[in-house]
Order: C-alpha cells, then structure tokens, then sequence
C-alpha cells in the first residue's frame, strides 16, 4: 500500500511539474524570404506566403495594424490558395 501511495504521489508531482512551451518568434530571415505584401492600406493588409504557416504570419499582420491604423488589432479574414501553391492571408485591422 506504501509503494501504491508513493508511486501516486511521484505521478501527481511530475505531472504539475510540466510546464507550458513558450512562444518562440520565428528567425526574421525565414519571414524575409517566405513572406511579402501583396496589398496594404490602412484598414487591412494582404500577404503572399509559402513554406511557412500562418501562425507565423500573424504576430506580422498584428505589427502592422498597431503601427498603421492607430492601435487597432489584425483580425484574420480570409486565407487564399493560389495555383502556384502559395497563399494569401487577408487581415483587417479593426
């Protein structure tokens, strides 16, 4: 019954010791060659990517609204598939 309780214990304590994995930005280098802008105003952006996932075109697309449209937040509207397999992410910033 001991080993029971202890083996209950060391299973609870390694499971609270599991930490979360933090976002990591990702090298400038790759957003450079994998991403560009296909269009820009000021109420939204579009970019044109490949080889890349769009989680990673985010936080660019929420960069952009906070600069050029006066604080506002990059809201993800639309995601298109091109023929030659790239895409193009629509964001507004509202």
């Amino acid at each position: 019954m001991k080993k029971f309780l202890w083996g209950i214990v060391l299973l609870l304590s390694s499971c609270a010791s599991v930490q979360q994995e933090e976002y990591v930005e990702p090298p400038f280098e790759r957003l450079v060659e994998h991403v560009r802008i296909v269009e820009k105003t000021s109420n939204f952006v579009i970019y044109e990517y490949i080889n890349i996932r769009i989680d990673e075109v985010a936080p660019l697309a929420a960069l952009y609204c906070n600069d050029k449209a006066n604080g506002r937040q990059a809201e993800l509207y639309n995601i298109e598939l091109r023929p030659d397999n790239r895409r193009r992410a629509t964001f507004i910033c509202k």
